[in-house]
């Protein structure tokens, strides 16, 4: 049974846990580290320990928003689901009003910490986070979910630039779309799973709408997107050997990503889709920054 108050099921902390839980609060770690590319790429002119985690909790607690929303409005489809039935909304481990409350909180105090920024990032901060609240209806509407998602997660770096430096440039911008081209691409792949319950409850998703094997091109000719963007990206930035080298070992874990997962493609899905969806892509972007780090303190 669900729980009615904040008291019930270990009160106010085991809610934040819960939620923490939920929300896979871990995962921030596929976009994170790219926020720390596009420093790198800033040069970390006048760049503090405070502004390093200013950054990254204004980046964090704009995903936990994003993640939080996304829960609470899709909690009646996952309790159909039985892939997400568990969930906490869903299950009744937590009351739906303290996940609301909790959600609105992280909305609030990553406003807040906009401004700690600069007054620009502040001002734009609540559109930033109806941008990523409407995540949850993009699937009801369109296929285009999956790039829609990435373009969330690829004004992470975009925003950091522009928070910091009031500016945004060229190879930000292309480092962005990276972002944003891998995610779809990933998204695509762990979305074979809910194909069918997609096709009959009326969500849009690329294996739904198009069927597996046209979405996992898809998913491929994402990546491929993603590695040119890097390309061009560290072309712009006037990287160096490091940055390729980085871009190419991008290339063989997404390559082996699509290896991992091949029976994907004749059974409609695969048993290894979450090895695939979170070790290796938080191998991408871990990877990718430890060469950006190498290939800019290697000239300096």
């Amino acid at each position: 049974m669900q729980a009615d108050t904040l008291n019930q099921n270990g009160g106010i902390l085991k809610t934040l846990e819960v939620f923490a839980a939920d929300i896979k609060l871990s995962h921030s770690i596929f976009a994170l580290p790219f926020v720390g590319v596009a420093l790198t790429m800033t040069g970390l002119s006048g760049l503090t320990a405070t502004r390093c985690l200013q950054i990254v909790t204004c980046m964090i607690l704009a995903r936990s928003f994003a993640m939080g929303a996304n829960r609470y409005l899709d909690r009646h489809i996952d309790k159909e689901n039985e892939r997400t039935k568990s969930r906490a909304l869903p299950a009744g481990r937590v009351n739906e009003s303290a996940y609301l409350l909790v959600t609105l909180c992280c909305a609030v105090a990553f406003v807040l910490m906009a401004f700690t920024l600069s007054n620009l990032a502040g001002f734009l901060s609540p559109l930033l986070l109806l941008v990523l609240g409407f995540y949850s209806l993009m699937k009801k509407i369109s296929w285009g979910t999956h790039w829609y998602l990435g373009f969330c997660l690829g004004l992470a770096p975009i925003a950091t630039q522009l928070a910091l430096y009031d500016e945004v440039t060229r190879p930000i911008i292309l480092l962005g779309m990276a972002v944003t081209f891998w995610t779809a691409g990933f998204d695509i792949l762990y979305s074979l799973q809910d194909r069918e319950f997609d096709r009959s409850n009326g969500l849009h998703s690329a294996p739904a709408m198009l069927g597996h094997k046209k979405a996992i091109w898809l998913s491929r000719l994402s990546f491929v997107a993603m590695i040119l963007c890097l390309n061009f990206a560290g072309r712009d930035f006037g990287a160096g050997f490091l940055w390729g080298l980085g871009v190419v070992f991008v290339a063989l874990i997404l390559g082996f990503e699509h290896w991992l997962i091949r029976d994907a493609m004749t059974q409609g899905t695969s048993k290894k889709i979450n090895v695939a969806f979170f070790n290796l892509n938080a191998l991408v972007s871990v990877v990718f920054l430890f060469f950006a780090l190498l290939d800019f303190y290697g000239k300096s």
